[in-house]
């Protein structure tokens, strides 16, 4: 990494870091369980903390569990921190959960002109109840991926963005999305052994585990931390990654985050002044 990028990780490392141990201390509260998931269990497996090129924190709750920690996190109402969902926020449309740090700032260029909380985040996803029916299901996930396209306006280049361009219009108010997931989906009959993180699915990747996998968890030093990871890290991690424990090439070894704007000391408001920032694009 270069120098400057190498810099940008650290301190995205150290203010996720504190945003995580902030969520562990309520999800111990209030006997929550939760998960380190995704790249931060891999982290956990492979480096005891996070992948030394990786800048961003995921953590994973059952659906029920992700709606007991919401509560909670509204009883306790930590100072500093700030719950982001497309209900607490109106100008965040994503539908991945976030716990975002007062005064600071990770912008990303595509939400640079929203009104919407900016700060450095860790992301929270809920494993849903799976669906029986394969057709079903797949409609499901279409849906959730759709619905993320749109909200990022992303496009593929080719004759793919032009329908890309048409699915973007159809979903952008998130209409579609609310009336599958609050209408239809709770009335699926579903696979009690099986979950899956729907708001993650794309074309490359599907997100389904066994629920034996996570079991209670098991502890497994993080940055110094213990911290709860499922109790079977070999199966989810092979699903998500393959072979896992094998690093990537050099030049792969690079942050997916290249903020607009970022900062560890100051928020963001659209139109502002950034050329005063840490770091901007």
């Amino acid at each position: 990494m270069s120098g400057l990028a190498d810099e940008l990780t650290r301190a995205l490392q150290a203010q996720g870091l504190d945003i995580l141990l902030k969520i562990d201390a309520v999800c111990q509260k209030y006997h929550i369980p939760y998960y380190l998931f995704y790249g931060t269990e891999l982290g956990a497996v492979r480096h005891k903390g996070f992948i030394p090129w990786d800048d961003d924190i995921d953590i994973v709750l059952y659906r029920a569990d992700f709606e007991r920690f919401k509560a909670a996190w509204m009883e306790e109402k930590p100072e500093g921190y700030f719950y982001q969902d497309y209900e607490t926020d109106p100008g965040y449309r994503l539908k991945i959960t976030k716990i975002r740090k007062d005064g600071t700032a990770l912008v990303e260029p595509k939400f640079q002109n929203v009104e919407m909380h900016h700060g450095i985040w860790v992301d929270l996803f809920a494993l849903d109840d799976y669906v029986q029916n394969g057709f079903l299901r797949r409609i499901g996930e279409l849906i959730a991926m759709f619905d993320y396209n749109a909200v990022r306006d992303h496009r593929p280049g080719g004759a793919r963005g032009l329908l890309y361009g048409l699915t973007n219009a159809v979903f952008r108010s998130g209409k579609l999305y609310r009336w599958w997931f609050e209408k239809v989906f709770p009335r699926l009959k579903k696979d009690g052994s099986m979950c899956s993180d729907i708001n993650s699915f794309t074309f490359s990747h599907r997100y389904d585990f066994k629920r034996e996998w996570l079991g209670e968890g098991k502890l497994l030093p993080f940055e110094g931390a213990l911290l709860p990871v499922p109790v079977n890290t070999d199966a989810t991690l092979r699903v998500c990654y393959g072979d896992y424990m094998q690093l990537p090439p050099k030049e792969k070894q690079v942050s997916n985050h290249h903020p607009y704007y970022f900062s560890a000391t100051q928020s963001y408001h659209p139109g502002m002044d950034v050329g005063k920032g840490e770091q901007h694009g």
